[in-house]
């Protein structure tokens, strides 16, 4: 089923479908605490350059201050490329673009989109902050990107693992995860984390899981949506994945999603002390309401797979508090998804010395 065309009636479905609970009204606990976010201070000098391309294997890229308008700001093209301590303002290319580069590093970069207007869709789908095609086993940890694209797209780049990451204004055009997108990269790890986008921003899915079996999502913050059909968490055509510890907030048509895409199936997938509050169900920022009635869980499987699982996860102050989850058929006997108000995890703030 093509999630895009459908859930638009949802709220004249049989009731066993759908599942509906009454808010509660208990007392906000403390804030969480922040996880330990490496944050860098002090006596880093960066050089002024240019676009700047990888030479060799196990380079080093380091200390420099990039202003890249027309073309990638760096280009990896050798494995075991290690890019770090960098700011990177592009335009017209990605920020980062690393393509047959397995083992690549990236730490302790500052990246921006800044062609991108002042508020709205991008104005293409190439200007992704980090961009990665056939990049096994690479790591990024201690990034900070704003305005792409995506802020992190990554395609054939199994056993990625990700961390640490302070994610901005995600820009589109979609169909894309665009603060964080796995496409075909199974094994792969996003973990302390955090995706915010507001009014500006033209979204699709926060964060998508697309054809990535056994992926983990741990520890993260999804703000703001204003797409009409995309989630906060979305994992599609894809098995066995883990979302825990999860907080959606300002999500519409789903703030969690598994379900099979076109011809690819997908089950067997946990959601874990997931959360989601303050879910909106009307017009935003100049597109259409969600097209699902408000959802707040969106699960399918295919014929045959194992059935999802959904265990102590919350929501509270949701704009439509009738229609929680979708369909109860896909999802394990013994679900737990309650009402209790709750204080959001803290976002991670990165801090570099420059």
């Amino acid at each position: 089923m093509d999630r895009r065309r459908l859930l638009t009636v949802l709220m004249s479905l049989p009731a066993s479908c759908l599942v509906v609970t009454q808010a509660s009204e208990s007392v906000l606990p403390k804030a969480q605490p922040a996880p330990e976010e490496a944050k860098r201070s002090g006596g880093v000098s960066l050089a002024l350059s240019g676009p700047v391309t990888s030479q060799a294997d196990g380079q080093i890229i380091e200390n420099l201050d990039i202003d890249a308008r027309l073309e990638n700001g760096i280009a990896v093209a050798h494995q075991s490329v290690t890019v770090r301590n960098c700011r990177i303002r592009h335009a017209g290319r990605h920020g980062v673009d690393a393509k047959n580069a397995p083992g690549l590093v990236l730490q302790d970069l500052e990246i921006d989109h800044v062609g991108a207007p002042a508020s709205g869709v991008g104005p293409n789908p190439n200007c992704n902050n980090v961009n990665m095609q056939n990049c096994p086993s690479a790591v990024i940890t201690r990034v900070k990107a704003s305005r792409g694209s995506s802020n992190i797209y990554a395609e054939n780049s199994d056993s990625a693992h990700m961390s640490f990451l302070e994610l901005q204004d995600a820009r589109g055009p979609p169909p894309r995860g665009q603060n964080v997108q796995f496409n075909r990269s199974p094994n792969s790890i996003l973990e302390d984390f955090t995706a915010e986008n507001g009014p500006t921003s033209w979204t699709e899915d926060n964060v998508s899981v697309f054809r990535s079996d056994h992926c983990i999502v741990r520890r993260g913050l999804v703000s703001y949506n204003n797409s009409p059909t995309g989630d906060g968490i979305m994992i599609e055509g894809s098995f066995d994945c883990l979302v825990e510890d999860v907080d959606a907030l300002q999500q519409g048509n789903g703030a969690f999603a598994a379900v099979p895409e076109g011809e690819v199936g997908g089950g067997g997938c946990t959601f874990l002390r997931c959360r989601t509050r303050q879910s909106y169900n009307a017009p935003r920022d100049g597109r259409a309401a969600p097209s699902s009635n408000g959802l707040s869980i969106y699960a399918l499987i295919s014929e045959g797979a194992r059935k999802h699982t959904v265990t102590d996860c919350r929501y509270y102050a949701l704009a439509n508090p009738n229609n929680l989850i979708w369909d109860l058929s896909a999802v394990n006997a013994g679900w737990s998804f309650t009402p209790q108000a709750f204080a959001l995890r803290i976002p991670i703030r990165l801090a570099f010395g420059w």
